[in-house]
């Protein structure tokens, strides 16, 4: 047998250091590894967040910390190296996720045999690499890689991220005992790019139609950044509803978050990382899409979704949406108005929301 062929090896080592969002679509390929060849070993290298966000993920040996904020390239390439070293990796190869000349760099550095992308910069550095295709959604187009080891793309079509449910904590107890009886949905107003963001204030809008027309409870996620958007989406919330929502922006972890979508029936969220969640868990999912569109690969995953989006012919004006519209009219979330999503909700997700 091929030492180059998967069936051969003894570990995978997976470099993901792209955002929260990408590390979490990557959960897929961890999965489909235990799932087809359980007897693999896999490894992470991830940045802080990412090893936060998959501590005790089921499918991982190990993950290991790249800081690539706060420290030198080289220096943590000599200290990754003396660890992978130190797990007796046997027969291995990276799978280089990520694109970048950084990443390129360090798998070089590292100096295990690489797989990556003919795009990547840097990309022959590696030694092996395969056309990263656009039509697939991110989570096939990461196993492609696995294509280099002899892997069949027929059986990456049913991949999905992964996660595992937290079933403990302050948060667990307190949306537990928030939700009750009830259907609990989860609005998520906040991305690190300005034009993936629907407006806080039709977020408002929308969670007050959605409670003044069914029992459901309301929860806000959202990042110590994103409280401002939270506070504007309470601000539009009339008192005699006001009780049937929790804002938790700002005061969760990554484990809370865990802990949260287990319990949803719901999520509303731009295209940022809480929809790659809900992909994980299987939360059904309404996705509203602005800048960016589905096609370029970050789509819903989970079985019951949903995409909100307008046709504008300068749609997508960049992969990652830019901070403000490079044509100032920002039609493409503008005019996506809050009575357009709410039927949206009551028509395709019309079990959760019963009176």
């Amino acid at each position: 047998m091929s030492k180059d062929r998967i069936e051969s090896l003894d570990s995978i080592v997976w470099l993901q250091t792209g955002f929260l969002g990408d590390i979490i679509i990557t959960t897929a390929a961890f999965r489909f590894v235990r799932e087809h060849f359980p007897e693999i070993k896999q490894y992470l290298i991830t940045t802080p967040i990412g090893a936060a966000a998959l501590k005790g993920h089921p499918d991982l040996e190990k993950v290991l910390v790249f800081d690539k904020r706060g420290k030198s390239l080289w220096s943590e390439a000599g200290r990754l190296k003396k660890e992978l070293k130190a797990l007796d990796l046997g027969r291995v190869w990276m799978l280089q996720t990520h694109k970048s000349f950084r990443s390129s760099l360090l798998c070089r550095l590292v100096g295990l045999p690489t797989v990556t992308y003919f795009e990547s910069q840097f990309g022959f550095l590696a030694k092996k690499r395969v056309f990263r295709v656009a039509v697939l959604h991110e989570a096939q187009r990461i196993l492609l890689l696995l294509e280099a080891l002899g892997v069949d793309r027929k059986l990456f079509s049913a991949a999905k991220p992964f996660l595992t449910a937290v079933t403990h904590g302050v948060i667990w107890d307190e949306v537990r005992d928030f939700k009750g009886l009830h259907n609990l949905i989860a609005v998520a107003p906040g991305s690190v790019w300005g034009t993936k963001r629907w407006p806080s204030e039709y977020y408002g809008e929308l969670v007050q139609k959605l409670l003044e027309r069914s029992e459901a409870r309301i929860v806000i996620i959202g990042s110590k950044d994103e409280i401002p958007a939270a506070k504007e989406v309470e601000e539009r919330i009339s008192e005699i509803v006001k009780g049937r929502v929790l804002n938790l922006a700002g005061r969760t972890n990554l484990d809370d978050l865990r802990a949260i979508f287990p319990m949803l029936s719901l999520l509303i969220s731009n295209d940022s990382s809480p929809l790659h969640y809900a992909s994980a868990f299987r939360t059904p999912t309404l996705a509203i899409f602005g800048a960016t569109v589905p096609a370029l690969g970050f789509g819903p995953l989970a079985p019951k979704a949903r995409v909100a989006e307008i046709d504008l012919a300068c749609r997508p004006c960049s992969a990652h949406g830019p901070q403000t519209c490079p044509l100032g009219h920002f039609k493409c979330m503008l005019e996506q108005k809050p009575i357009f999503i709410s039927d949206q909700v009551f028509n395709h997700f019309s079990a959760i929301m019963k009176p």
